[in-house]
């Protein structure tokens, strides 16, 4: 072999190398960032201020995937997952896991209720009526949820406002029942709280992952972390409390 052909047969070997190098590299960053993913754990479940509470439960949606319900198990041996929020809706958009999950849910006996992402620069009432018409509510179900997280971009903050208050009274109108509003704690404070009709809201079900007692809004819900280890869900899950003893709860559920 002249010494062209050998340096040419060389290279090609490096360059080979090199690709299947960065093809495996990808690889294994996938399948390592997939198994840190798997096995984040908060155990904040086990603070004095979360394991205090008697009812406990999750929420879930389509980024659970395919969820074990018939092997559920809260992961304080001593507590028992007795509630789901689950997302049906998102915008104009139905979360493709919800048919499957609020049935599963219903058929192993976990309380349900079904909550919305709201978009916040699309029409309310178009997102009240997709709702809707995806969840079938029953005696027994929880209040519906509507899910703000996110600022309008396109819209003065009072017209936001004006159409939140507008897909509630839609939701309230339908199923006669006042929904739940979940958010974080700092969001409600700072965007919802400063209208006397948030203000004074009855029903919250607020977001804060930090070491607090409790949220400071006045909530009837407590989501305290976003990675509760639950035997039947492979990915991590929202860990939600009730703050209100079993005869509220149940006098919360849909007549």
């Amino acid at each position: 072999m002249s010494a062209f052909k050998l340096r040419y047969v060389l290279l090609l070997a490096f360059v080979a190398t090199i690709v299947i190098g960065l093809k495996y590299e990808a690889e294994f960053v996938a399948v390592y960032s997939k198994l840190q993913r798997r096995v984040r754990v908060d155990e904040s479940y086990k603070r004095a201020a979360i394991s205090a509470f008697e009812i406990h439960g999750i929420d879930v949606s389509h980024y659970q995937e395919r969820i074990n319900w018939p092997a559920l198990q809260h992961p304080d041996s001593s507590k028992t997952i007795q509630f789901s929020f689950i997302r049906a809706t998102a915008g104009l958009k139905k979360d493709s896991q919800f048919n499957r999950n609020w049935s599963a849910a219903g058929s192993h006996n976990i309380i349900k209720g079904a909550y919305h992402y709201y978009h916040s620069d699309k029409n309310s009432a178009l997102q009240a009526a997709h709702f809707i018409s995806a969840v079938k509510l029953k005696a027994g179900d929880l209040p519906p949820v509507l899910d703000i997280e996110e600022l309008p971009k396109k819209q003065p903050m009072d017209n936001w406002r004006v159409g939140l208050k507008n897909y509630l009274r839609l939701l309230e109108e339908h199923y006669g029942v006042q929904p739940i509003i979940y958010t974080g704690d700092a969001f409600y404070n700072d965007y919802l709280a400063t209208d006397p009709y948030f203000k004074d809201y009855d029903r919250l079900w607020i977001a804060n992952y930090g070491s607090v007692k409790a949220p400071y809004a006045d909530w009837d819900f407590w989501q305290y972390t976003d990675a509760l280890p639950v035997k039947g869900i492979e990915k991590p899950v929202d860990g939600n409390v009730f703050k209100g003893s079993r005869e509220t709860f149940e006098d919360l559920r849909l007549p």
